[in-house]
């Protein structure tokens, strides 16, 4: 009763204050994620002219200490758009261009990698994989530099997009080269200490333990990221650069302030930052820059975004910089369903009628799949897309695709996308399935993969994998 007359209290001064009725609408549906789901976390959205900033559950559940926005939690990959920022940063400085080749800064490159340049790494087209290592694994910069270089390339440099990690921390081991400075302490002195940002980094803030929030995998106490196993300052490379920074909703809100303007990157410098380098995937619709993502939206306008995670914390940052919001979410103990939040705060904002709602899976009532009424249709979906024969996928999507969703893409598209799906499913045990009102979602024995399909009539009208 108590929380119940609270919760009223606080919308009723908010409407006495003028705060923007989509504020009211965002702070119940959290609370009501926070109350039915355990959500714990912080948000911040500025939308035309007014901010509304609050915290949801604890960031310590042993300690009971509440998530608030000026609770420290890990960003993940929003790290990579620091070090976009540094390198042009360096670039305005004239010690290095994006378009110099990596040999310029590693020797021995090999044949295969010549051609790769820092544009390269910064958009995720140089052909490396994703991951290389563990992210708390101790490895020296020589260590990792042998390493990536070793690795076989996906395509030819420049070919196609492929999102790496190993790209981004090698950017920030060219940033240590060039600058002589430890990569943190470069970013701390040229791009968070000119945003006036203090509570932001690996470990020069000096961060009270009691103010970074733990990190929780379900039921089960992960630890804090600055306490694993990292070296004295930050995490080792195969985090380093791409990942693992801590910060709060409301520095990462100092950061898009300072974008705005020239006191960090000039006009000429954010036309690169921002623009619209490569595809992220054939027929996306989305690009990347140097460190985020661009997508055109249905009003005709641009949304900067990035999101981060490591399957634990959860971090996302939506800029719509031509319609004056800015939507900053973070967690420490995230679900898959999670990754939809800050788009419903957005949407909150920009559609006056549209009421924000997110549906939980229940693992609890995950059934095996050979006891699911969908059971057949589960199986010829798997097995058909794991034969990588295009004519059987082909005929797969006219009978059970339904028109709309069939022409929503071109065939090709549908036929490379559920090839490559089905190589990676093709040694994957199916385990169970969740049911929902609008179709199911399929789990994997040993696999944080996951397929969600909408279903139409008994046909599959739309597919999401995670």
């Amino acid at each position: 009763m108590k929380l119940h007359f609270l919760a009223l209290l606080l919308l009723f001064c908010f409407h006495l204050s003028g705060q923007n009725p989509a504020f009211d609408k965002i702070d119940r549906f959290l609370s009501e994620l926070n109350q039915k789901h355990n959500f714990s976390g912080s948000v911040l959205v500025s939308w035309k002219g007014q901010v509304f900033k609050k915290g949801y559950g604890l960031s310590d559940r042993e300690a009971k200490t509440a998530f608030t926005p000026q609770t420290i939690s890990c960003i993940g990959s929003v790290t990579k758009q620091f070090t976009g920022a540094a390198i042009l940063k360096l670039e305005m400085m004239g010690k290095l261009k994006v378009e110099d080749p990596i040999s310029k800064y590693f020797p021995n490159v090999p044949a295969d990698k010549q051609g790769i340049t820092l544009h390269h790494l910064l958009t995720h087209s140089a052909g490396f994989p994703g991951a290389i290592g563990d992210d708390y694994a101790s490895i020296t910069t020589e260590e990792f530099v042998k390493m990536a270089m070793d690795q076989p390339l996906l395509f030819s440099p420049g070919k196609a997009y492929e999102y790496s990690n190993v790209g981004y921390s090698l950017l920030g081991i060219i940033l240590e080269q060039v600058s002589k400075e430890p990569y943190e302490a470069f970013l701390n002195k040229y791009l968070f200490k000119p945003a006036g940002m203090t509570q932001t980094g690996y470990v020069l803030p000096g961060f009270k333990s009691a103010n970074v929030a733990t990190g929780y995998r379900g039921e089960r106490n992960w630890g804090k990221i600055n306490e694993k196993n990292w070296a004295k300052d930050g995490p080792y490379w195969h985090l380093r650069a791409n990942g693992g920074i801590l910060s709060t909703v409301e520095e990462l809100y100092k950061w898009h302030q300072a974008l705005l303007g020239e006191k960090i990157l000039s006009k000429e410098a954010k036309a690169k930052y921002y623009g619209r380098h490569i595809e992220e995937g054939e027929g996306a619709g989305s690009y990347y820059g140097y460190g985020w993502a661009i997508f055109p939206t249905p009003r005709q306008t641009t949304l900067i975004a990035h999101n981060g995670g490591n399957g634990i914390y959860f971090c996302d940052f939506l800029r719509y910089v031509d319609e004056d919001l800015t939507v900053i979410l973070m967690t420490n103990a995230t679900k898959r369903e999670y990754h939809q939040l800050a788009t419903q705060c957005a949407r909150t904002c920009i559609l006056p009628d549209f009421v924000p709602e997110l549906k939980i899976n229940d693992p609890s009532k995950a059934i095996p799949v050979d006891q699911s009424q969908y059971d057949g249709l589960i199986k010829n979906f798997i097995q058909t897309i794991s034969s990588g024969d295009e004519k059987e996928i082909r005929a797969m999507i006219d009978s059970l695709f339904v028109p709309r969703f069939k022409e929503d893409f071109p065939m090709e598209q549908h036929l490379k996308v559920l090839t490559q799906l089905g190589g990676e499913v093709k040694n994957l045990e199916l385990a169970t399935i969740n049911v929902h009102d609008r179709g199911f979602m399929i789990n994997f024995t040993g696999s944080p993969l996951t397929i969600e399909m909408e279903l139409d009539g008994g046909k599959i009208a739309g597919i999401m994998v995670n």
